[in-house]
């Protein structure tokens, strides 16, 4: 089977120039869409991770998020506000929103709806596979997966079967780069974190 695997408050200023023209936005969502014969980021078996946002701790972080699987790679401009019980996602590209989407543990409601392609659910578990305390994780996978962590390196399996893989690559989790591995979907997500200002852009 050929699986495609493309990639409240006001947003703090994004990384970059603010020359842009919203064009480049409308190119970049229409890329998506076209792209989109599956899911950008997909669940490769593993349902919606039920986990309190609070275990992440209550912060505002700016991410440059980069997926590369074989011969293609996406990059998005990502704000995460964690407060009140509630994560907030909002998706930029050259300081325009593309999406937005909160998570209260148990569900997921789109304020701005999702290009074509990208999956907030996957979204959500990649960032708590990568920035949830392991011992929350751990009580959150369902039957069949178990994680491991060791000298920086986190481990998650599916029935014994290495799945995903993180490695915690400079600084902080919330302020410098984590990789994380999808092995068994074949794509590598970077992401580029670092604590948020308290400008819009």
């Amino acid at each position: 089977m050929h699986v495609c695997i493309p990639y409240g408050r006001p947003p703090p200023k994004r990384w970059g120039s603010q020359a842009h023209s919203n064009l480049h936005v409308f190119a970049l969502v229409a890329a998506l869409a076209l792209t989109a014969c599956s899911s950008f980021w997909l669940s490769g078996g593993l349902p919606l991770l039920k986990m309190a946002p609070a275990t992440l701790g209550i912060q505002t972080v700016e991410q440059r998020s980069t997926i590369t699987w074989p011969g293609k790679q996406k990059t998005l401009e990502i704000v995460l506000d964690i407060h009140d019980g509630m994560l907030t996602v909002i998706g930029m590209s050259f300081g325009a929103r593309l999406f937005s989407f909160d998570y209260d543990g148990e569900k997921i409601v789109e304020t701005q709806p999702l290009p074509g392609g990208l999956s907030a659910a996957r979204i959500v578990n990649d960032l708590m596979l990568a920035f949830a305390p392991i011992d929350a994780l751990s009580a959150a996978l369902p039957t069949g997966w178990t994680v491991h962590e060791k000298q920086g390196i986190r481990q998650v399996f599916l029935d014994e079967t290495l799945n995903i893989s993180i490695h915690y690559v400079e600084g902080l989790p919330w302020q410098g780069r984590v990789v994380l591995d999808n092995h068994a979907l074949r794509y590598r997500l970077t992401l580029d974190s670092r604590e948020a200002t308290s400008d819009a852009p």
